[in-house]
């Protein structure tokens, strides 16, 4: 709860403006994500994350 608590402390009028996206290594990945942080701890908040996308140039494609 302290989490949840620090989380509507610090963004009163919510977090849009303030979340960062970030890959995961070794997975196709990217995630949105907002940091809060509670008695000197950091704690990343995942919001949401979807499939990386890579655009990939074949050798046919040329």
């Amino acid at each position: 709860m302290e989490v949840l608590e620090s989380l509507n402390a610090t963004y009163p009028h919510g977090y849009d403006d303030y979340t960062f996206e970030f890959e995961i290594p070794g997975r196709q990945i990217i995630c949105k994500a907002v940091r809060v942080t509670v008695q000197g701890v950091n704690y990343l908040i995942k919001l949401e994350s979807r499939p990386k996308r890579t655009d990939l140039l074949l050798d046919e494609d040329w």
